[in-house]
């Protein structure tokens, strides 16, 4: 995951003002999902909780809340993020910010004892990972018996979004060949369907695994759109251009999108959660 690090490292300012807000509610509701199924499973606050890939504290922060006696981690790759997920905790949790462990680390080799977690919530995060197989073996291991699982991330979707698409063919027109942002090699990518994801988590040595599919919908404008695809999304495109090609492609975006009528910038895409338990025996 260097080059991915690497990449949340630069841009973890942009991250937080225009990605991070998209997924945020998503986020949220795996962790009202996750504290249900835990409730479920006969226990009152968990001892400790893991937020696997925590970014910028989403659901690190919400943990905390929910849970104040409970040990809260929070493991990302990137220090920059979790720089940002320390703030964020200081100004929304206050004192009990100090409770929340901000640690770095990878998902494939998790800096924990075996048996120490009551439970690991994770939002998209598992897509990004080399292997997915080793990282749920990971949070197997860390997992006490009878401890959960319970992620959400993308699944598989082909479909267009027409403001991407207009964003993509000005870059295909001015971007010199080559330059840009650079491939996420070896990533686990995007799950197939919630089936797939259930029997990758059995796979793993997790018992009761299910998931379902549930809809990301979030509303942009044109001016919204273009921001974030400037800022975070094609950043590196847009600062691969020399400065008068930069204020074409950004004219010229502007332009198509405006022409876009406003049911356009309503995205709504499949998200996988799922869920299974270490077994207790």
């Amino acid at each position: 995951m260097g080059t991915i690090t690497a990449r949340y490292d630069r841009s973890a300012l942009a991250y937080d003002r225009y990605w991070g807000p998209v997924l945020a509610p998503s986020a949220r509701e795996l962790l009202a999902w996750a504290a249900a199924l835990h409730e479920r499973d006969g226990g009152g606050s968990p001892g400790r909780v893991l937020d696997l890939g925590a970014g910028t504290g989403v659901l690190a922060i919400a943990a905390a809340r929910r849970w104040p006696a409970a040990s809260i981690v929070g493991l990302d790759g990137s220090s920059a993020m979790l720089a940002l997920a320390a703030d964020r905790a200081a100004r929304e949790v206050g004192p009990g910010a100090r409770d929340i462990e901000w640690r770095t680390g990878l998902a494939e080799s998790i800096p924990l004892p075996d048996a120490s977690v009551d439970l690991v919530v994770s939002s998209f995060v598992v897509q990004l990972v080399p292997h997915r197989p080793t990282a749920l073996r990971e949070v197997l291991r860390v997992l006490r018996p009878g401890g959960r699982l319970a992620y959400v991330t993308w699944r598989t979707d082909d479909d267009e979004f027409a403001p991407q698409a207009v964003v993509d063919d000005v870059l295909d027109e001015l971007a010199p060949e080559g330059d840009g942002a650079e491939a996420e090699v070896g990533r686990a990518g995007d799950i197939v369907s919630p089936g797939a994801a259930a029997a990758e988590l059995r796979r793993a040595g997790f018992r009761s695994a299910s998931a379902h599919e549930v809809t990301l919908v979030h509303r942009w404008t044109a001016r919204t759109y273009l921001a974030l695809a400037e800022r975070y999304d094609a950043a590196d495109d847009f600062r691969a251009m020399p400065v008068a090609t930069r204020r074409l492609a950004r004219e010229r975006i502007a332009a198509r999108l405006g022409r876009l009528g406003p049911a356009a910038f309503t995205w709504q895409t499949p998200l996988v959660r799922a869920t299974g338990r270490r077994p207790a025996g």
